[in-house]
């Protein structure tokens, strides 16, 4: 196996960042944690960067959508799979987050294996393990 995928975690919450990161240390991934979107943004700007980016909807001052925007302006990152999390169960968030380039969509609380098949769906095929 390779180096581990390099997973940024954006959540407010600090249980579901501990839960994220308790569902991935098992696999193949290096996860990073912040709790907004300023933070991500500087984190983003690291050379080495994300393979993939879980940002929630709804975050204090920059919200989940325009941080996905601004991923999506810059270059380096424009091609990172962006997986977008949210405790609401309405489609049109869902809508919004793809339009804004989010790669998949999940609905809180979702369950270990969604979290890892969706992962694992945006990677190349090393990090379902096979």
């Amino acid at each position: 196996m390779g180096a581990p995928w390099r997973v940024l975690v954006v959540d407010d919450d600090p249980a579901i960042c501990v839960l994220i990161k308790t569902i991935l240390k098992n696999g193949p991934f290096n996860v990073t944690i912040c709790n907004d979107a300023e933070t991500a943004l500087v984190y983003l700007q690291r050379p080495e960067g994300f393979d993939v980016i879980i940002s929630d909807f709804m975050l204090p001052g920059i919200s989940g959508i325009q941080l996905i925007e601004q991923i999506r302006s810059k270059p380096a990152a424009k091609q990172t799979p962006i997986v977008m999390i949210s405790g609401h169960n309405n489609y049109a968030m869902d809508v919004r987050a793809k339009e804004a380039g989010a790669d998949a969509f999940l609905r809180k609380p979702f369950t270990l294996s969604q979290l890892r098949l969706t992962i694992s769906s945006l990677l190349p095929s090393q990090a379902s393990g096979g």
